[in-house]
């Protein structure tokens, strides 16, 4: 009982130093910087699935910046065959694989306050959420938007259009390069975003 009081209602300066680090940046507003995410998982069931790759790269001003980017393979205990056949992820057969808390650390220092954009980003958000309070830490603190919503303003549907990433790099002619990896996905997503924000 006493470990569950203090689990929820943990000291705020008791969280650690790169939360707390993470925490600071959101007292200044960057929003000249985006980042766009993409997660590869063992499946699509946040309560049971893991993380099993975070790719992303960002914007400033609008322009892609290539050299700023973020990628990390997570050692996981599970991996599920069906969820390997679409993004090839072999258990413990990438070069460099790191421990969930560590990669979150090293997520969490890339993001900084920047707005995080993705193609049906609330799964990856949801995703990483979890991972958070499997370690005892709270929400990302990130302003979110989707691509998915900004497609729809930009076709000028009120209702949510369902377009598929596949679908979008398709009618705004980007090649489909390094689909389904965790980078290779966020790239494409950061191509469309580009071609939304700036039509």
């Amino acid at each position: 009982m006493k470990l569950l009081f203090n689990k929820l209602f943990k000291n705020k300066k008791d969280y650690p130093e790169f939360w707390q680090n993470y925490s600071a940046k959101f007292k200044n507003d960057d929003s000249a910087r985006v980042v766009v995410l993409d997660c590869e998982t063992t499946g699509l069931k946040p309560t049971e699935d893991k993380i099993l790759s975070i790719g992303a790269v960002a914007l400033h001003n609008k322009i892609i910046y290539i050299e700023d980017n973020f990628s990390v393979f997570l050692k996981q205990k599970i991996n599920k065959p069906e969820s390997i056949a679409i993004h090839g992820i072999v258990k413990n057969k990438t070069d460099h694989l790191v421990p969930e808390s560590e990669a979150l650390e090293q997520l969490l220092s890339y993001l900084g306050n920047s707005k995080i954009i993705g193609h049906h980003i609330q799964f990856d958000v949801h995703m990483i959420n979890m991972a958070l309070k499997n370690a005892g830490l709270p929400k990302l603190k990130n302003k979110v938007q989707d691509t998915s919503a900004l497609y729809s303003q930009y076709k000028g549907v009120h209702q949510l259009m369902r377009k598929s990433l596949d679908e979008l790099c398709d009618e705004f002619h980007i090649t489909k390069k390094d689909r389904h990896t965790s980078m290779g996905d966020a790239f494409l997503t950061a191509q469309v975003y580009q071609r939304l924000i700036l039509a």
